[in-house]
């Protein structure tokens, strides 16, 4: 395949036209050097290609490109290309310019010893386990190269990367269904406890997550069905008041979906009901 340079960026970055008309980005060190609009770009000296379907997406990465120094660019490229073959899936567009763009922050961050907690660790690690260790195989390789060693928190934050990636993709059905049940068992807990929740609190945050986390699985048929019964008593027997509402939460589901949540995953709605509704009761009496 040719590739005509149609117009060039920097020295590293052109926008080409396959012999199909097609334009493309193409990425390599020095691959503009002495090049003039219509040449031909030199076939060794790529090191990526990119074809956007989204002008908009096009528009963003080349504007981003511009800012963030190649090498951390051709890093994003390597975490990508490895996660993908880690979770055998195609990431959407997207993730280049998300991606590429967080890890250049990231690093700069970290060399002013500026560190950011994860408040989704716990969900992210527990609910996406396949992404979270791609995402811990990813800080191997910014070590590798930039030579810095990251935290935990930060496994979380591109972990969140990857799952978005796939999340783009989603039937529009599959995200209104996603959304209607957030909506549903956010009005279960108000009704129960007869309260407002605060959407500025994290523990809203946190419910919010779960219930689409939840949700995605749900959907996906991809719902745990272990049992605790020892850790489901203990909680039930401190969180009577949120036992009540995750019961009312289970059985929205099993009428609308005919699917009876585990204990586990009882659990779970319990420790967040009571986070975000028992907070806000105690506020309300202050």
């Amino acid at each position: 395949m040719n590739y005509h340079v149609k117009k060039i960026y920097n020295n590293n970055i052109i926008l080409a036209e396959d012999d199909k008309m097609s334009e493309v980005i193409l990425l390599g060190r020095g691959i503009a050097f002495q090049k003039q609009i219509g040449d031909l770009a030199d076939i060794d000296k790529i090191d990526k290609k990119f074809i956007f379907e989204s002008p908009e997406t096009y528009s963003k990465y080349i504007t981003l490109l511009k800012e963030v120094p190649l090498n951390q660019v051709e890093l994003a490229n390597k975490i990508i290309e490895q996660a993908q073959m880690e979770l055998g899936v195609t990431f959407h567009d997207s993730i280049y310019i998300g991606l590429t763009d967080h890890i250049s922050y990231t690093i700069s961050r970290y060399k002013t010893g500026l560190t950011i907690k994860n408040a989704l660790l716990w969900e992210i690690k527990n609910y996406y386990s396949k992404e979270y260790e791609a995402a811990r195989n990813s800080l191997e390789l910014i070590r590798y190269y930039e030579k810095i060693h990251l935290s935990d928190d930060e496994i979380g934050f591109i972990a969140l990367h990857f799952i978005n990636a796939q999340q783009n993709g989603e039937e529009i059905q599959q995200t209104m269904a996603v959304a209607e049940i957030e909506h549903d068992i956010l009005n279960l807990v108000k009704y129960h406890y007869q309260i407002e929740l605060n959407e500025d609190t994290l523990n809203y945050s946190r419910f919010v997550t779960h219930i689409r986390f939840f949700a995605r699985r749900l959907l996906k048929k991809e719902i745990f069905m272990s049992d605790d019964n020892f850790l489901y008593d203990q909680i039930v027997m401190k969180m009577p008041q949120a036992k009540a509402c995750a019961d009312k939460v289970k059985d929205y589901f099993i009428k609308k979906y005919d699917i009876a949540i585990s204990q586990e995953e009882m659990i779970y709605f319990m420790l967040h009901i009571n986070r975000v509704a028992e907070r806000e009761r105690k506020d309300s009496k202050r």
